[in-house]
Parts: C-alpha cells; structure tokens; sequence
C-alpha cells in the first residue's frame, strides 16, 4: 500500500536530553529543595506555567479537526513572538512556529501536511523541566493517532511517538516556548479493516 506520508527520521529512545545532547537531570530541579518557601513557591507557579502552556500546543491542534486550520488561536499564546521549530525528523521546517502552522495546516489554496486526515489527538506526558531563572528546557513525550478522510481509498490511521525538546523563556504574558525540536520514536501507518 502507498503511503502519502511524509518519511520520517526516527531516533533511538534514550535517556532525555537537552538541545546540546547532554542528560536532563534532576539534580538542578532537587537543587530547589535547597531554596527558601516564597523561592520554592515562585518555582511550583513556574512549573505549573510551563506545563500548561506545552499542553496549550497540543490544545491547538486538537481543537482544530479536519478543515479548520486556526491553529495560531493557541499557538500564539503557546510560542514566543520569535519562537522558532526544528520539525525536520518529521520532514517539516526548520522556521519560526507560524511556518510550521501553514506547512501542517496549509492555506485556502494549498494544502498542508495534515490535510490527508480528518482528526487527529495529541497525548503528552508529564514534562521533564530544568529551570534557570527566566529561561527553562522541558521535555515532552507524546503519542499522536491521526485519523484519514472516510471514503477517500484505503482508510489508514497514522500513530506516532517522540518527544517535544523545548527551550522555554519567560515573558510579561508567561512562560513561551523559544525553540522547539520534535523527535520521532516511531510512526506506524495502519490500514483500517471493515468489521461490516
């Protein structure tokens, strides 16, 4: 069976890193049990902040299904005003997340990456987040089940593993992602069998 998905450059799955390919630890994040209750408490509302404005990206492309392509409702309170994307594991840009928004979604008169499915939904693990004053690195899994148009041939369901690697910087609005890398575990394109 054909497939018009894109090929994708998969990784093994390995301890998380950063974008300088070194370990995350967890020794900077214990380093906050050192610090006083209001340092502690700025850190806790920090984290909350982070992980929530991850979750928005996935809110964004969640609650557009199929045709509707107003991504950016969300991700521009997801993103930096600058905040720029390294998709190239999954054969998508390497540009600022407004590119990325059109080569998924596409526009009235080209259609995006995406276009081939009618739904789709993002799970995300809990982050693994390193936090340096006002800037912070995350690490993401997610597992992402992409669903073809009905009627359209073969109907095939697209399932997907990786990882969200972010640097994140905090801003007058909250904390935004600067950069973000996608990494690709696995993607499995499965052909959808009539129970009828």
């Amino acid at each position: 069976m054909g497939s018009p998905l894109p090929k994708f450059d998969y990784i093994e799955r390995r301890c998380p890193t950063n974008h300088e390919g070194e370990d995350m630890s967890i020794e900077d994040n214990q380093k906050s049990h050192d610090k006083s209750d209001s340092d502690r408490q700025q850190w806790l509302l920090d984290r909350i902040d982070i992980q929530d404005t991850i979750a928005r990206y996935s809110l964004g492309q969640d609650s557009h299904q199929g045709k509707d392509s107003n991504i950016l409702e969300q991700w521009n309170e997801t993103f930096s005003d600058d905040g720029t994307v390294d998709y190239s594991a999954a054969g998508g840009p390497k540009a600022s997340y407004r590119d990325l928004a059109h080569w998924m979604r596409g526009d009235k008169d080209t259609a995006g990456s995406m276009s081939t499915f009618s739904n789709w939904q993002h799970m995300l693990s809990l982050p693994n987040v390193t936090i340096h004053g006002n800037t912070a690195k995350a690490r993401t899994d997610f597992f992402a089940a992409h669903r073809s148009h009905a009627g359209e041939g073969a109907q095939v369901h697209f399932n997907a593993a990786g990882a969200f690697v972010d640097d994140l910087v905090r801003t007058s609005k909250g904390w935004r992602i600067k950069f973000r890398r996608l990494e690709l575990y696995f993607g499995d394109p499965l052909q959808v069998v009539s129970m009828s």
